[in-house]
């Protein structure tokens, strides 16, 4: 069974079954003999391993709450509006300046007739 470490670990030895390195996403394949026994496996009371499923609920569920985050929405709209800007030839409008409030001065002024 494939795990991933929670702790860092980049090799584990097993006098059993030998040494194993992680690959480049960090994860181990392992046997199932050792994958049981690593699974249940806690520090203070948190999983030190996880599956793939495990691994991939945790990764979207981390996503989902770094998107919930508004600096993070303004951030990536930054980030677009200065590749937009960078591109050559592209006009980026300039945002509108805001209506100024009709006053009762301005609106009810007389028009010149003629």
């Amino acid at each position: 069974m494939r795990l991933y470490t929670l702790t860092g670990a980049t090799a584990l030895d097993d006098p059993d079954h030998g040494h194993f390195d992680a690959d480049e996403d960090g994860g181990f394949d392992f046997p199932n003999e050792i994958s049981d026994r690593l699974h249940r496996f806690h520090v203070d009371g948190r999983p030190a391993w996880e599956t793939d499923i495990e691994r991939q609920d945790r990764l979207m569920a981390e996503e989902l709450e770094r998107r919930k985050d508004p600096a993070t929405l303004l951030d990536a709209v930054q980030q677009l509006v200065q590749a937009a800007q960078a591109l050559p030839g592209a006009a980026v409008p300039e945002p509108a300046p805001a209506p100024k409030k009709a006053t009762k001065k301005t609106a009810a002024a007389p028009t010149p007739s003629e």
